[in-house]
């Protein structure tokens, strides 16, 4: 392990990442309600997403009519493996819908990133937001891309998210006529999306999000992930 590397383990070790010789930042998977590193998201009135490990360590979320997200802090040593790599599994899946559209945003499962708002852009309502955001256990106001799996759209459609007009958007990594039962690999190349999709450099992202959401549809969805890791530039 180079110099680097033991500099940064501490701190990756502190908050439940970890670091290995081959480029990689792994970002361990919810354990449960007492797991502190993640904050569960419910909307009040709404049926809340069941997030549990499966025996072989996946994260498995689960809804019924449900929406729920949970969010964790990432340490800001990401900033140097800008590539974001996921495998995911569907098993049961809303009816596609147009993600474009507010009540039309159902999907199984989701990964979405934050990352800051640069300083320049920072004013007084920009701390109210944070502020708003923090009461509901959100991440402090930024631009976000979620990517996700379902909707009538094309793979790698991207769309401004209609929940975040000014500052969300979205990148179809799966489209709903996507295999089901079955894993399927992702790696995203997070600063080159941010890039193209908000026409800027990337800051470094703060913070992670899975979700998985059938309040609109009213139906079950039932989905899974797995192997939740950042890498280096050219890195398997």
């Amino acid at each position: 392990m180079n110099l680097i590397a033991k500099a940064t383990l501490p701190l990756l070790l502190s908050l439940g990442m970890t670091f290995s010789a081959t480029a990689t930042i792994r970002v361990p998977l919810y354990d449960g309600p007492d797991d502190t590193r993640w904050q569960n998201i419910t909307i009040p009135g709404v049926n809340a997403t069941q997030f549990t490990k499966s025996s072989d360590g996946a994260l498995i979320a689960e809804c019924m009519a449900a929406f729920g997200m949970i969010v964790r802090e990432l340490d800001d040593r990401v900033k140097d493996y800008p590539v974001l790599h996921w495998r995911w599994r569907v098993e049961h899946k809303p009816p596609a819908t147009d993600a474009s559209q507010k009540g039309g945003d159902d999907r199984p499962i989701a990964v979405h990133i934050w990352f800051p708002t640069p300083e320049k852009e920072r004013g007084i309502w920009t701390s109210i937001g944070d502020t708003l955001s923090s009461f509901i256990g959100l991440p402090p106001n930024g631009r976000v891309i979620t990517y996700m799996w379902g909707g009538k759209h094309k793979t790698r459609a991207s769309f401004i998210n209609p929940h975040l007009p000014d500052r969300g958007m979205i990148v179809v990594k799966r489209s709903n006529d996507a295999a089901i039962s079955q894993w399927l690999t992702e790696k995203v190349d997070l600063a080159a999306d941010y890039h193209r999709l908000f026409g800027t450099e990337a800051p470094t992202p703060s913070h992670i999000a899975i979700s998985a959401d059938t309040d609109d549809t009213g139906v079950k969805s039932r989905a899974a992930i797995s192997d939740l890791r950042f890498t280096v530039r050219n890195d398997q």
